[in-house]
């Protein structure tokens, strides 16, 4: 049996900023072996005092945008003003093993080495919704660290990736400045979805068609009443370091707005109400594929529906009898 860490050590190290017992902290909580999740369970209970107190910013956008090299350039203006962030990518999965193909640590090699800066690539699994379903407890524990901002990178842009707003703060989309059709490809969920646009890659000969893409999108943006009350699209090249500490400014004004108005309270709230649900959820489909009972009714019942004597329907009612009664 794999072993379980000392939670009071795990506790200290991480509340003191340890690197090391950070990690570790996020390798229990990440783990799916049964005897684990006890521990984990308790390792964020007793950090719990100490979360909610950072900034939790999604960055997202296509593949090929540059999340990437926008969050190290960004990564780095923030630690280098002095912030301590971490930043958690979402990987694809591996289809063999399971882990992370990317590995976004050894692309941000500059930001990875700086003392106040911290990495971990998380893979994507079967999750859809560009994040996965242990992100929130990992920002948590980053949080107890003393990080602050979380910067939260998913896979890419698209129609799952409306999840990472259920546990973000701001959502950054990033757009190509030479897409042709800027709008090909970006669906109006992730439009509705962006608290701020930011066009990428706007250097040399793209530089002009950048500030066309940003009209476009301001435009787009226009035609729907953004949840801040600022619709902001930005210029910014990471390559130049262009736009990139007006990006955060934005993303600072937005914050500012947010909790005036109250809507940053608010939607913490409704946050935690819909991860208690989800949560609730996905135990109850965890209790219901563990029940000896279904199991041993499934056959039955399934033959029932192949000799055309129930619908499914009423078959899938009956395996519900089953686990209830169970």
């Amino acid at each position: 049996m794999p072993r379980i860490p000392d939670i009071d050590s795990l506790v200290n190290g991480i509340l003191l900023g340890d690197r090391t017992s950070l990690s570790q902290g996020i390798t229990l909580i990440e783990s799916t072996l049964e005897s684990h999740l006890e521990a984990s369970e308790q390792l964020l209970k007793a950090l719990l005092p100490n979360t909610g107190n950072a900034l939790r910013v999604a960055v997202t956008g296509a593949p090929g945008v540059g999340k990437s090299t926008f969050i190290e350039v960004l990564g780095t203006h923030l630690v280098d003003s002095g912030n301590r962030v971490a930043v958690l990518p979402i990987d694809p999965s591996s289809p063999q093993t399971g882990g992370s193909i990317l590995g976004d640590k050894t692309r941000m090699q500059r930001l990875a080495k700086h003392p106040n800066a911290f990495i971990r690539p998380s893979p994507s699994g079967a999750n859809a919704g560009g994040v996965t379903h242990t992100t929130r407890s990992v920002m948590q524990l980053c949080e107890a660290a003393g990080y602050n901002p979380i910067l939260i990178e998913t896979v890419g842009a698209g129609q799952g990736d409306y999840a990472v707003r259920e546990i973000t703060d701001l959502v950054l989309l990033l757009v190509l400045a030479h897409a042709g059709d800027e709008l090909q490809g970006i669906k109006r969920g992730i439009l509705e979805t962006a608290d701020l646009i930011a066009v990428t890659k706007a250097d040399g000969e793209f530089k002009e068609k950048a500030f066309a893409s940003a009209k476009v999108y301001r435009q787009a943006l226009s035609l729907y009443s953004n949840r801040l009350g600022i619709a902001k699209v930005l210029i910014s090249s990471a390559h130049s370091n262009k736009g990139i500490a007006e990006t955060w400014e934005a993303i600072r004004e937005l914050e500012g707005v947010a909790r005036s108005n109250g809507h940053f309270e608010r939607q913490r709230q409704e946050q935690i109400k819909s991860a208690v649900l989800e949560t609730a959820k996905i135990l109850l489909l965890t209790h219901f594929g563990q029940s000896v009972s279904v199991q041993d009714a499934v056959e039955k019942i399934q033959m029932q529906v192949m000799n055309g004597e129930c619908t499914i329907d009423h078959a899938a009612n009956q395996l519900l009898d089953v686990f209830r009664e169970s």
